[in-house]
């Protein structure tokens, strides 16, 4: 039996990424509609979010594996992805997009 986690950790990866833009535009949007000055986070407070939201979709997935070993194989494979650095990189991609829409945002 053969068990593909790079896939699943790219989507888990993909889809917290998204949720993080979403949670912080949608913080924008609140401030703004309040009249109140929302300055961006910074690339930590944005990457901790990031990594909280996956750390949780991890959890969903780990419960899911019955045995010890694919536990393992599973958290080796994780911890392996995230120090790639096209993962990295795309941490670092969706940041500045998202300060590129708080600038945006700002000047209209």
């Amino acid at each position: 039996m053969h068990f593909e986690f790079d896939e699943k950790i790219d989507r888990a990866v993909e889809k917290s990424v998204k949720t993080a833009l979403r949670y912080y535009k949608e913080r924008q949007k609140q401030a703004q509609e309040n009249r109140a000055q929302q300055d961006p986070p910074s690339y930590e407070d944005f990457a901790s979010t990031v990594e909280r939201i996956m750390e949780s979709s991890k959890r969903a997935d780990m419960d899911k594996l019955r045995t010890p070993s694919l536990r393992e194989l599973f958290e080796r494979a994780w911890s392996q992805n995230l120090r790639n650095y096209a993962i990295q990189r795309r941490f670092l991609d969706a940041y500045e997009a998202l300060i590129r829409h708080y600038r945006r945002q700002a000047q209209a």
